[in-house]
């Protein structure tokens, strides 16, 4: 008589271990990996405390070998949940997870493969030193900030493989250590990987969050030829006295800062006679700002038409603040409504300074003498003035020679100073 076939058990198996008073889901060895070190594979076997919790196991365990094979077995929970996020990813482009992860190495094996963090750095810092020499670049404050702060990236992620830069993995440790500062130091980082996907060195950031970009110094603004005019033709007209008038030939022809060294001079910083303007330490605050200045022939002219020249330049604080307002509302720079509130104001900081340097510059082409004029000038600044300066010769020579359509008593001063 013929053995009868033994039946195939349902896989796994469920039984009951009368012992624990549990239930065993036997998985046996079919999803099992050969343990290396003794060749042979592992029994997989799990328990639970009812019936109904073993099949519902059993159920799950034939959906997954259904569904992903022998391999869906052979992953960590992580490993799992990451390819589950990744199929999400890639589900519109219609391409499986091998394709996918196949395009992956093989496009990060051509585009950046080779570039460490510290190349990235490098690279960021050559590129700064290029937008300087435009005259476009940061500060020299800034750019040592950057040194400082990159820097220190850079030892810790130095030899960090681009591509392989995890926001998690490297960067939040170092956070924690870092404390507050953490944010200033993450700041940059967006810079940098900023600056590595619009160079294409890598495809995406690994920061999270929005990005931030370099800072660019803008071009600092400058009075055009009607607008130095029209200040210059109101200082003269508008007041009797002639007070303001001497703070705008301070301001646009010395290149004097109008906060900080104008308020702080007297009419003692002025000699009318050997026309020099000394600017003493006190005046400007620092310790190495001092400077004296042969004041141009077209300046003293106006400054000598002063009618008051005993005491401070200009008057207290309030006070110069309104009549200032006024003067630049009759130059046209404020426009105000109905009711007296500013509706608009087109003049910027330093514009009368940042014109000084321009036009010294494009009368002299000398560098030289744009910062002893300004008395301090960085070298991004600077490059500002001779960009600006360069076509600017002819009204630099107006400038210098401005001679205002004066009242008779005006021009009576100006013959007896």
């Amino acid at each position: 008589m013929p053995r009868k076939k033994k039946q195939d058990k349902e896989w796994p198996v469920i039984r009951y271990n009368k012992f624990r008073n549990n239930w065993i889901v036997d998985a046996g060895t079919r999803v099992s990996e050969v343990d290396p070190k003794t060749g042979t594979k592992k029994r997989d076997r799990q328990y639970c405390k009812t019936r109904e919790e073993a099949e519902t196991l059993a159920q799950q365990l034939k959906t997954k070998l259904k569904n992903q094979g022998i391999r869906g077995f052979r992953l960590t929970p992580e490993q799992q949940i990451d390819a589950e996020k990744a199929l999400k990813i890639i589900e519109p482009l219609k391409v499986s997870l091998t394709e996918a992860v196949e395009f992956y190495v093989e496009y990060h094996q051509s585009v950046g493969s080779e570039m460490t963090f510290g190349d990235l750095v490098d690279h960021f810092r050559k590129k700064l030193e290029e937008d300087r020499a435009k005259g476009e670049g940061v500060k020299d404050r800034t750019l040592q900030d950057y040194d400082s702060r990159h820097g220190k990236l850079k030892s810790y992620f130095g030899s960090v493989p681009l591509i392989m830069f995890s926001y998690s993995k490297d960067w939040e440790p170092l956070s924690r250590q870092l404390g507050r500062s953490s944010r200033r130091y993450e700041n940059h980082l967006r810079i940098l990987f900023n600056y590595a996907v619009e160079k294409e060195f890598i495809k995406s950031t690994p920061m999270k969050g929005k990005l931030s970009k370099a800072p660019k110094l803008k071009k600092p603004a400058i009075l055009n030829e009607s607008e130095w005019r029209n200040l210059l033709l109101s200082a003269i007209t508008t007041d009797k006295e002639l007070n303001l008038l001497s703070f705008v030939v301070l301001t646009l022809y010395m290149g004097l800062r109008p906060e900080s060294e104008v308020p702080n001079l007297t009419w003692k910083n002025i000699n009318l006679k050997t026309g020099k303007l000394f600017i003493d330490d006190d005046a400007t605050g620092k310790s190495d700002l001092g400077r004296t200045l042969v004041i141009p022939k077209c300046a003293l002219n106006l400054l000598k038409i002063c009618k008051k020249k005993t005491g401070p330049i200009i008057k207290p604080t309030n006070a110069h603040r309104r009549d200032w307002d006024t003067l630049r509302e009759m130059a046209g720079f404020i426009v105000r409504n109905k009711a007296g509130k500013i509706t608009k104001n087109t003049w910027t900081h330093d514009v009368a300074r940042h014109t000084t340097g321009t036009m010294v510059y494009a009368s002299t082409q000398s560098k030289e003498s744009v910062r002893a004029f300004l008395g301090h000038t960085n070298d991004v600044t600077m490059r500002h003035y001779v960009n600006h300066g360069e076509n600017l010769d002819e009204e630099a020579e107006r400038f210098f020679s401005f001679t205002a359509p004066l009242p008779d008593q005006i021009g009576e001063a100006v013959k007896s100073a």
